[in-house]
């Protein structure tokens, strides 16, 4: 049996914006790297979009293997996702130190769960002074969503 290629509606609900995922490229060695992201949303049953980080490796192994996989983890939540990755800007305007907007083609869903296990999935808050960063994630996660469609 082949897995889907899209992601069910509850886990394109879940990934508008703030989840945290574990993000997974593939070096010049061909050795996987893992980078933890905040800046993920899935933009319809098929497209999940990030805002990569410019200085750090994962933008650079994506220019080199366009082949990412994804695990995303909430409460009662465990897919793994593989696809394409495609750099759609190369500099988006949000964020508040560079990143480029990735949008990755989803080429296989898989369910990680397990009847009778429940998972709880990482969370994360800002620290008292450091609340002005939420208004820096609304706008990223605008950019990320991308303009509503025409038809």
């Amino acid at each position: 049996m082949t897995a889907p290629r899209e992601m069910p509606p509850h886990l394109v609900q879940f990934l508008l914006g703030g989840q945290t995922c574990v993000v997974a490229t593939v070096d010049e060695h061909r050795w996987p790297m893992t980078t933890l992201m905040t800046w993920v949303v899935a933009r319809n049953p098929q497209t999940v979009t990030l805002a990569v980080d410019m200085r750090g490796k994962s933008l650079r192994n994506i220019r080199k293997n366009a082949h990412v996989a994804i695990e995303v983890l909430g409460d009662d939540l465990c897919y793994g996702l593989r696809g394409v990755a495609v750099i759609e800007k190369e500099e988006m305007q949000s964020p508040p130190f560079p990143c480029a907007l990735v949008a990755v083609r989803i080429e296989e869903v898989r369910d990680h769960g397990a009847a009778g296990v429940k998972f709880v999935g990482p969370t994360y808050s800002y620290e008292t002074g450091k609340e002005h960063r939420a208004g820096f994630e609304k706008a990223v996660f605008a950019e990320l969503k991308g303009p509503p469609p025409t038809i």
